[in-house]
């Protein structure tokens, strides 16, 4: 999924953020090995370290994911006319922004700093 692509998917104030978190999420999947748990009839996945998690199922963006960080936790879910809804407990727009921010960079960082990554198939 391109920049482009992601960007226009996301509307409102947290664009940029959930932009950014797109991002991740399509890098990761693509370079990290990863498998899935069986939630009823979903395949649910989950990317995390150094107290930074991200679950989704295999529809990422289409379902819920659960974004769990040191300061917070947001859910992000589709929301009301093809918006993105992200919600949290007791935090503010800038609040969930920061969150947003600080939960990427903390996933980011923690996976960049690893020595390894999947190897791909021929």
């Amino acid at each position: 999924m391109t920049t482009t692509a992601v960007q226009e998917r996301f509307k409102g104030p947290y664009q940029k953020q959930l932009t950014e978190l797109a991002e991740l999420i399509d890098w990761l999947w693509t370079e990290h090995d990863k498998s899935f748990v069986k939630a009823g009839d979903d395949r649910v996945y989950a990317f995390g370290g150094d107290g930074y998690i991200v679950v989704l199922d295999e529809s990422k963006w289409d379902g819920t994911i659960e974004f769990i960080t040191p300061s917070g936790t947001l859910t992000i879910k589709p929301g009301e006319g093809g918006k993105t809804a992200v919600e949290a407990a007791n935090q503010d727009e800038k609040g969930i922004k920061q969150i947003l921010r600080s939960g990427t960079e903390g996933l980011r960082s923690y996976y960049e700093r690893r020595y390894w990554s999947t190897p791909r198939q021929p």
